[in-house]
């Protein structure tokens, strides 16, 4: 039996159907995209927050190697406050802030440069815990500053101006960080 030509069932390949010519079309987005360049605030930030850490450093260094002199301004400071407590007590609160309030700096420095590296990330928590920690620290100078207020002038009286200076790069260190990005067309 020969096979019809229009056989629906016949199995010879058909030639194949040529592609139709492709539109040209052209999608231009709503928005221009923008090449965003790199904020520096971040780096003055950690710059900033690496000087106030350094100065941490130097007034404990102060105070370690010269721990008699500044523990006894301490202890007439605290007297003042409380005539009636014995010498032991006296000493006992004196060595207790000076150790509280160095315990207290180490923390705040490494909280700040967590909130930091948390505000590369643009984490909006970040900026809380970045506020947060530049408000302690500059109140924890400033709060330490009258502790040693009777603190001899050592090495040109950094106990006296230091904490100041503490209070005050963190404070611009914490203000840089809290700007705000802006992104910029190149």
């Amino acid at each position: 039996m020969a096979e019809e030509p229009n056989d629906p069932t016949s199995h010879r390949p058909r030639p194949a159907r040529p592609q139709p010519p492709r539109p040209d079309v052209v999608v231009e987005p709503l928005r221009p995209r923008q090449e965003t360049v790199p904020s520096i605030l971040p780096k003055i930030a950690t710059g900033l927050w690496a000087v106030t850490t350094v100065i941490v450093l130097v007034l404990a260094a102060v105070i370690a190697l010269n721990w008699e002199p500044v523990l006894s301004g301490v202890e007439s400071a605290v007297s003042q406050q409380d005539s009636t407590a014995s010498a032991t007590d006296v000493r006992n609160t004196a060595s207790a802030t000076l150790l509280s309030s160095g315990a207290a700096s180490a923390v705040l420095v490494l909280l700040g440069f967590v909130a930091l590296n948390l505000l590369r990330g643009a984490a909006t928590s970040s900026k809380v815990l970045m506020g947060a920690v530049g408000i302690l620290t500059v109140g924890a100078a400033v709060t330490f500053s009258t502790f040693v207020s009777d603190a001899p002038a050592l090495f040109g009286g950094v106990l006296q101006w230091g904490p100041f200076v503490v209070a005050a790069t963190a404070a611009v260190a914490t203000i840089v960080a809290l700007l705000p990005r802006r992104s910029s067309r190149q």
